[in-house]
């Protein structure tokens, strides 16, 4: 029968952590079968086959399935045939399957994970032409873009890599020498596109790329295209620690709600009850708060709420991974996870949710050192910052006459027509904005920016949205929370939706209310309301208008900035309050590249 398999060359590829012996395989087909309802007899079953320098181990059976779509129901069965075909080359295990999987016991015991970098290195070299890649932003802001999929002719020749350092690849297809591959490192997964093969074949197909994995010295580096990327790194090199961790519940939600792969249960009576969507979103909602990480006395690396302090679970680096041993939020309590593969209880896999997380690597962690992250069971770096943060330091831009501010608006009367100078209000309409031909006040109410300015100038048009603060300097990020939210959440209106603005205009004519005081301050600061109609169908409908988002704030200085990140050259370690900073500026102005705009910070010099 075996001789009669016909397979696409797509599997999953481990290093081996423990020798696999007869008794191990024969042990691992026992539990397949075990785990399946009505298992028919063996239609092959082959262990621990010799073929040149490998060894192979196959199995095919046929059992009952109730239908994902039918859960309920025990009078409709569908019956499927699963197979299994595992590889042994060299020290690595390759993995063919289709509705069938392999324990997790066999798993945890002989199987370990490949590194991101290993897959990278081994596959790509300077030849390799991109077609697609799936890329994932090293933040764990809830405002920024999280994951984006870039798909082309060849990448590396029509993809701008404005921001690339900050995201690193989690999967991509390319080809080499008249051949597609497409993988997946965090999975192992490695599949070529070609004809279905026998099972022979598979084998070879198997060894051909475990021998491209295999360490080889002097071996080149992975391809320049992503080389561009946040660059993988192996945990024995990391020298920085741990101070912030978030599940990735874009994943988890992902695969609950979309793909449908897996689904959240909880004990009922003797059986298990699927956890309706009411239930699930809470549990997302509280994994979505980032915890803080510190170590205590005797060198546990314990989790902690940000606003409470409370102690809510630890962490552990080890020499492979990062590895989540206890997370105690009260919603997880009793909720497990099952396969959907298999009928509502009949998982005897299912795991807490807690312990999905971990196996799975489904968390963030970031450290004192801002050019680190672990991402889905990887370590990567930014190498942006070696530099002495110049990139960086380009969105930065420096005014002398926010060292004078006191206040973000200032005070108000009848009496008042423009902004007291010394607040942030009046230094965007008096050194900060000197460029623009209108600019209008938009703060209060269904505020788009504080301010938003507009250049008519037909060489060059451009919208700029002034997100105006103040506070004391500082080089932390509580101060950029509000303004970098606000401000992408309005990375959207750059355009100047026409539906909108009916509602803008009626509201740009009129006079500044702030905290009942009816100012004399037209909302149209510069120009007329007039001109701001004339200039928003102008800058909407020039195809080279220039779009621009500024945070405005007295509460940082450059200098300072810049001063930090040669600390940080000189091989000092940051402040975790400067990493936040970075993180969340970095985020704010990748988030602004998306959308084809640029993103920048005023502040003192």
């Amino acid at each position: 029968m075996i001789d009669e398999l016909q397979a696409s060359k797509s599997c999953y590829f481990y290093r081996q952590r423990a020798p696999i012996t007869t008794v191990a395989i024969t042990t691992l087909f026992r539990a397949i079968r075990k785990a399946q309802t009505s298992p028919s007899n063996n239609l092959f079953s082959f262990i621990r086959q010799s073929h040149g320098a490998s060894i192979w181990s196959a199995l095919c059976f046929q059992f009952d399935k109730t239908p994902a779509f039918l859960p309920g129901t025990e009078d409709v069965i569908d019956r499927v045939t699963g197979y299994l075909l595992i590889v042994e080359h060299r020290d690595y295990v390759a993995i063919f399957k289709s509705q069938i999987d392999v324990p997790a016991d066999f798993a945890k015991r002989h199987l370990q994970r490949i590194g991101a970098q290993d897959v990278d290195r081994g596959l790509t070299s300077k030849d390799s032409v991109f077609a697609r890649v799936r890329l994932r932003h090293m933040t764990l802001s809830r405002f920024a873009l999280r994951s984006k999929t870039l798909e082309g002719e060849n990448l590396q020749n029509n993809v701008g890599m404005a921001s690339s350092a900050r995201f690193a690849p989690l999967g991509y297809s390319f080809t080499e020498v008249d051949e597609h591959f497409s993988t997946t490192p965090r999975t192992g997964r490695i599949s070529l596109r070609a004809d279905r093969a026998g099972y022979l074949e598979l084998v070879d197909y198997a060894c051909r790329i475990i021998d491209r994995l295999h360490p080889r010295p002097g071996r080149p580096s992975s391809s320049p295209f992503l080389a561009a990327f946040a660059r993988p790194l192996e945990l024995s090199d990391l020298k920085a620690s741990p101070t912030q961790f978030a599940v990735d519940t874009a994943i988890l939600g992902q695969a609950i709600f979309d793909d449908k792969i897996i689904r959240l249960v909880k004990r009922d009576g003797r059986s298990y009850r699927e956890l309706p969507k009411a239930e699930v979103d809470p549990i997302l909602a509280e994994l979505t708060n980032i915890l803080c990480v510190a170590k205590n006395a005797t060198g546990k690396l314990l989790l902690s709420q940000s606003t409470t302090g409370v102690e809510v679970g630890e962490i552990a680096i080890n020499k492979t991974r990062i590895a989540l041993k206890r997370l105690t939020l009260p919603l997880l309590a009793d909720v497990y996870v099952e396969d959907t593969q298999f009928a509502l209880g009949a998982d005897d896999d299912r795991a807490p949710l807690k312990q999905f997380i971990d196996k799975q690597d489904t968390f963030i962690v970031l450290f004192d050192q801002p050019r680190f992250a672990y991402l889905d069971g990887s370590l990567y770096q930014d190498d942006s910052l070696v530099n002495g943060g110049t990139q960086f330091l380009g969105y930065l831009f420096g005014n002398a006459e926010l060292a004078t501010v006191t206040d973000e608006k200032g005070t108000f009367t009848a009496a008042h027509r423009t902004f007291d100078p010394d607040s942030t209000f009046g230094a965007v309409l008096s050194t900060i904005a000197p460029e623009d031909d209108v600019i209008v006040c938009d703060d209060l109410g269904d505020e788009w920016a504080d301010f938003v300015g507009f250049r008519t100038d037909p060489a060059s048009p451009r919208v700029t949205f002034y997100h105006a603060k103040h506070g004391e300097l500082t080089l932390g990020a509580g101060a950029f929370h509000i303004s970098v939210s606000q401000a992408i959440k309005n990375l959207g209106n750059l355009t100047l939706p026409a539906p909108a603005m009916s509602k803008k205009f009626a509201r740009w004519g009129l006079l500044y209310i702030n905290n009942r005081v009816k100012t004399s301050i037209h909302r149209t600061c510069r120009g007329t309301p007039a001109d701001s109609k004339t200039a928003v169908e102008f800058c909407r409908n020039a195809p080279h208008t220039f779009k621009r988002v500024a945070i405005v704030t007295s509460s940082l200085s450059k200098a300072a900035v810049e001063q930090t990140f040669k600390d940080i050259e000189a091989g000092h370690t940051a402040s975790p309050y400067f990493v936040q900073l970075y993180w969340l500026l970095s985020s704010f102005f990748a988030a602004c590249t998306e959308v084809g705009a640029f993103g920048c910070v005023i502040c003192q010099e």
